[in-house]
C-alpha cells in the first residue's frame, strides 16, 4: 500500500512538473482534442490568441480561439488529428503595431495507448523577430488597423439603424389599407433588406485592407472553403499537390463562392472537382461539376455586379480579388455537360509541384 501510495503521490508530481514546463516555455503551445476544442493553451499562446490566462482559451472551439493567427496553423492541426502524422509550420504574423514576428513551429499528433487515431494534436512554435520594422512601416500598419476598427464599428451602428427602420415599415403596414401605399412600403423594406444584407456582406472583406497577400498552401484555401459549405451527398474532389500561391488570405472566398454556386444551382449534382495544370508557366485551376451547366445566354451576365447571390457580389467579387495577383477567372462548360470555371495564376504568383 505504501509503494502504491508513494507511485500515485509521485505521478501527480510528474504531472505538475510538466504541466509547469509547459506553462514557462516562451513560445505558445496548445493542444486540440478530436472534438476540435482547446484542451490545453500555456499563457503565451494564451497571449498570442489575445487572451488574458489560459482559462480564456480552454474549453472553446480551435477555430475561434485560432481565428487571429494565420491559417496554416490550425489547418495543420486538424491534418494531424486526420492523418496522425508530424507538421512543420512556417508562418508569419503582425501581433500589434511594434512588431511583426515570424512562427517557426510543428504540429504533431498524440496517440492514446492502444488506441490507432490520434486523440488530440498539440502546435509549439518559437516566436522570432521578423526584422525591426521601420517608422513608415509601422504606421502604415496603424492605419490599417485604425481603419478596420472604424469600419467595424461604423457599419455596426448602420445596421442598427436599418433594423429599426425596416422594423417601422413592416409595423406601419398594419395602419394601412390602401393597396398602394402597402406595396410601396413593401418596396421600401425590400430595399432596406438589400442595404442590411450588402452591408453584412462586407464583414468578410474588410481584411483585405489588413492582410497583406502571402505564400499560402492551396490546399489550405481550399480545405477552409470547403469547411463552410454543407455538400450532403455531393461528393467534392480536390486534386491540388503541393502548390503554394502568393495571395491574400480572402482567396479563400473565390473557392467557397464556386463550391457555393455549384451546390445552390446545378440541380442533380453528385460531384464536384478542383483541379490544377501548369500550362506555359501559368498555373490553371479548374472547377467543374457535373450538373447541367449554365446556359449560353446566361454566362455573360454571370461576372457582373449585381447578377446571382448576394445581388451579385459572389462571382464579381472573386473576379476582383484574383486580379490582385493578376489572375483570371472565367466559365468554360457547356451547357448539358456542367460547369466549368477556370482560374489563371500567373507565374511568379505559384510556386511547388503540379
Amino acid at each position: 500500500m505504501g509503494d502504491r501510495s508513494e507511485r500515485e503521490e509521485g505521478g501527480g508530481f510528474g504531472e505538475s512538473i510538466r504541466q509547469a514546463l509547459l506553462d514557462a516555455m516562451p513560445g505558445p503551445v496548445c493542444a486540440v482534442d478530436r472534438e476540435g476544442r482547446i484542451i490545453y493553451a500555456n499563457p503565451s499562446m494564451a497571449s498570442l490568441c489575445g487572451g488574458r490566462s489560459p482559462g480564456d482559451c480552454m474549453g472553446k472551439p480551435a477555430r475561434v480561439v485560432l481565428e487571429s493567427l494565420p491559417f496554416e496553423i490550425q489547418d495543420a492541426l486538424f491534418s494531424a488529428l486526420r492523418e496522425g502524422k508530424r507538421v512543420n509550420v512556417r508562418s508569419s504574423l503582425t501581433g500589434n503595431v511594434k512588431e511583426r514576428v515570424v512562427l517557426e513551429g510543428e504540429v504533431f499528433p498524440i496517440t492514446s495507448p492502444g488506441e490507432k487515431l490520434p486523440s488530440a494534436a498539440a502546435w509549439t512554435a518559437m516566436v522570432m523577430q521578423d526584422g525591426v520594422p521601420s517608422r513608415e512601416a509601422l504606421a502604415i500598419e496603424a492605419s490599417r488597423r485604425k481603419a478596420k476598427d472604424l469600419l467595424s464599428v461604423v457599419r455596426h451602428d448602420i445596421l442598427n439603424q436599418l433594423t429599426i427602420l425596416i422594423g417601422f415599415l413592416q409595423f406601419s403596414e398594419d395602419f394601412i389599407q390602401d393597396p398602394t401605399l402597402r406595396d410601396f412600403l413593401g418596396k421600401e423594406e425590400t430595399a432596406g433588406q438589400i442595404i442590411q444584407a450588402l452591408i453584412e456582406f462586407t464583414r468578410d472583406f474588410q481584411d483585405l485592407a489588413v492582410e497583406d497577400p502571402r505564400w499560402m498552401p492551396l490546399s489550405s484555401l481550399v480545405r477552409s472553403a470547403q469547411e463552410r459549405t454543407d455538400p450532403g451527398n455531393v461528393r467534392i474532389e480536390v486534386q491540388v499537390g503541393s502548390i503554394e500561391i502568393f495571395s491574400p488570405p480572402v482567396l479563400r472566398h473565390v473557392f467557397f463562392t464556386l463550391l457555393k454556386n455549384a451546390l445552390d444551382h446545378a440541380h442533380g449534382l453528385t460531384r464536384v472537382t478542383i483541379s490544377q495544370v501548369e500550362e506555359n508557366g501559368s498555373l490553371l485551376l479548374v472547377c467543374e461539376d457535373d450538373g447541367p451547366g449554365i446556359p449560353e445566354g446566361k454566362k455573360r451576365a454571370l461576372f457582373e455586379r449585381g447578377h446571382g447571390r448576394n445581388r451579385g457580389y459572389s462571382l464579381w467579387l472573386s473576379k476582383e480579388i484574383l486580379s490582385i495577383i493578376g489572375a483570371s477567372l472565367q466559365e468554360t462548360g457547356r451547357e448539358g455537360a456542367g460547369a466549368r470555371f477556370e482560374i489563371r495564376v500567373p507565374e511568379g504568383m505559384w510556386r511547388g509541384g503540379t
